[in-house]
């Protein structure tokens, strides 16, 4: 038997193990040893440890024997992933992130095919940052690439663990490596700790759902900052000839992001903030740049925070809302056309369920099949069918 099937055995026969059958458990201080061995075998093909080439160790730990077949089977398995990994088009980094974005690939896929560990703050950069708050690529791995280069992975992962990490002595030493999302991501895991604490508490243990709306057009006239809060954006809405108050809360990067967003004076604001220690409690924008800050090039993904009134979440009456997610004028109205295009299919699905309701009708008032088929537009016959199964489910 060969050094790789020598491999395989002692793989299998590790993962047969109570504590190590599960996830969870391979996670653990006693999986370590599966995890390096994983790496070891895939390695030895030329391939990442991404989640689509372990889940081939992992679908073959799962049998129930082992057997000289099953040895062979996997063997050329991954062959053949690595043969075709290996022979791929080479893609950019850049691009890999790109269509990593528009397909909302496993951060646990794409990490180690770029060369990354997969990390609670890697994580946080591609389904966060990348994903959730649409951040551009390039920036997104040039914050990859200083944490790479400073191995502040475990470091981010202890201050995580840390209550009051920015008066550690590792929050002013990570500092020095310049990772803007730092803060965004130690915030985060802040706010997960506390959920985890009050988790009878939280909007999603009481069937809490934000009411999203999006906003554009926006007359930005301050920027307000709390030490114990999210930066807030304070200004005017304009739909049409009216104005309307209201303030929107996010997160630092998102603030540069959407700052950015609003052309040259906006990033001069977005500079001026990136060289300050300490922001100022507010930014009086008319003071700073003789004007307001239009917002009109790319459209927010904002909601109302939600109290409890008995038994229902109520919304505050304050126009005071949350940042979800930043879209560019390209990505709404791509959205805004799926939208439109799901609502004209499902009018087109309820005029044809309805349409089977007609032909019931004809019937019952002795139309031959054939007839009624014809007047209620049905005679073709996969169209009948369609039309009786939606009007099943609308029953």
């Amino acid at each position: 038997m060969d050094k790789l099937k020598l491999k395989l055995q002692e793989y299998y026969q590790r993962c047969q193990q109570p504590d190590l059958r599960t996830k969870a458990g391979r996670e653990e201080a006693g999986g370590a040893v599966v995890l390096e061995m994983e790496n070891d075998i895939l390695l030895q093909f030329g391939l990442p440890t991404s989640k689509r080439f372990v889940q081939i160790l992992h679908d073959f730990a799962s049998h129930r024997q082992l057997s000289d077949q099953l040895l062979d089977y996997v063997s050329k398995k991954l062959r053949a992933a690595a043969r075709k990994y290996l022979l791929a088009p080479v893609v950019s980094d850049i691009d890999q992130l790109l269509q990593a974005a528009e397909q909302k690939r496993s951060p646990y896929d794409l990490l180690p095919e770029l060369g990354y560990p997969v990390n609670d703050f890697s994580i946080f950069l591609i389904s966060e940052i990348l994903y959730r708050r649409n951040m551009p690529a390039e920036e997104v791995l040039e914050e990859l690439k200083k944490a790479q280069h400073g191995d502040v992975w475990d470091d981010l992962l202890s201050l995580g663990n840390v209550a009051n990490y920015m008066q550690h002595e590792l929050y002013n030493r990570l500092r020095m490596q310049d990772l803007r999302m730092m803060d965004d991501y130690l915030q985060s895991v802040r706010r997960q700790q506390k959920e985890k604490v009050a988790k009878k508490e939280t909007p999603d243990a009481e069937a809490y759902t934000p009411n999203y709306r999006m906003v554009s057009k926006i007359l930005v006239e301050d920027i307000v900052f709390d030490e114990h809060a999210n930066p807030s954006l304070i200004g005017k809405l304009k739909a049409g000839s009216r104005l309307s108050k209201i303030t929107i809360s996010m997160e630092m990067s998102a603030l540069h992001q959407v700052l950015v967003s609003a052309g040259e004076k906006g990033a001069l604001i977005s500079s001026q903030l990136k060289k300050q220690k300490k922001h100022p409690p507010v930014i009086d924008i008319r003071t700073e740049l003789g004007d307001v800050l239009t917002l009109d090039n790319c459209y927010l993904e904002v909601y109302k925070p939600q109290h409890k009134r008995g038994q229902q979440w109520v919304e505050a009456r304050e126009p005071f809302f949350y940042l979800h997610k930043i879209l560019s004028k390209k990505e709404f109205e791509k959205k805004s056309k799926a939208e439109d295009v799901k609502q004209k299919i499902q009018e087109c699905l309820n005029l044809i369920g309805g349409s089977y309701g007609y032909y019931q009708r004809m019937r019952k008032l002795g139309i031959t099949d054939e007839e009624a088929k014809l007047r209620a537009g049905l005679q073709d016959e996969l169209l009948f069918k369609l039309s009786t199964f939606l009007h099943k489910l609308k029953d």
